[in-house]
């Protein structure tokens, strides 16, 4: 992204975004447990942001001068969820790790915008795809299982189908499954001398499961990697 414009004393909002970029977003999958995250904005956009966000473990300060009743209640519930009912100022950004513009004043969002790129924090304005450094994808998430659809910004619907075909297909059971096999995980690596025997004992598990149709229990599991597991 480039803007255009500086230095000749237009309005953060006259100036034009140039995007010149033609690839994909990577996707980093990030610790966000004790990160700060800034919400400016208060209403239904701001919420589902939030929504998706706090099974994640992030600090969210929410900075608007009104607040929807189902951010309240999300505060309620959420001790890392604080609310600052007042007019954004560019001092909230101090030590955020990134920042989502959530409000209707399109000035404001590119004020806000500008000022996390220039001091290199990760923003995200709402249903503005060139004012944005990252992108919320489309999540599936069972556990500690977490799949991320990203268009690029350019056609959330087409991901979201694409989120519930995936839904669809993953058995609700998978969450609780890796659970379990990253409880046995150190057992595993203690018991196999090779990757290879402990990818066998693993398609065991998984194989065993779909037969079921539900999670091994840590003892089942066990009792195959002590008794019941044939190495080829």
């Amino acid at each position: 992204m480039l803007f255009s414009g500086a230095g000749t004393g237009d309005s953060i909002c006259e100036r034009t975004y140039e995007t010149e970029r033609n690839m994909a977003y990577f996707p980093f999958f990030i610790e966000l447990e004790g990160k700060q995250c800034l919400v400016v904005g208060g209403g239904d956009v701001a919420f589902r942001k939030i929504r998706e966000l706090i099974p994640f473990g992030v600090s969210i300060r929410i900075v608007a001068p009104e607040i929807c009743e189902a951010i309240r209640e999300l505060a309620a519930e959420y001790p890392k969820l604080t609310i600052v009912c007042r007019e954004y100022e560019e001092k909230d950004l101090e030590g955020m790790f990134f920042v989502i513009a959530a409000t209707d004043d399109e000035q404001c969002n590119c004020q806000i915008s500008e000022r996390c790129r220039q001091r290199r924090i990760l923003v995200n304005v709402v249903d503005d795809k060139d004012k944005c450094s990252f992108y919320f994808p489309s999540l599936v998430k069972q556990g500690d299982i977490v799949a991320g659809f990203s268009s690029g910004g350019n056609s959330p619907a087409l991901i979201k189908g694409l989120r519930r075909e995936l839904q669809e297909q993953i058995p609700e059971y998978y969450g609780q499954l890796n659970a379990h096999l990253g409880q046995l995980r150190p057992a595993v690596k203690e018991h196999f001398d090779t990757e290879e025997q402990r990818k066998q004992f693993y398609r065991k598990v998984i194989h065993r499961s779909r037969e079921l149709s539900r999670a091994l229990s840590v003892p089942e599991m066990e009792e195959i990697l002590h008794k019941g597991f044939t190495q080829n």
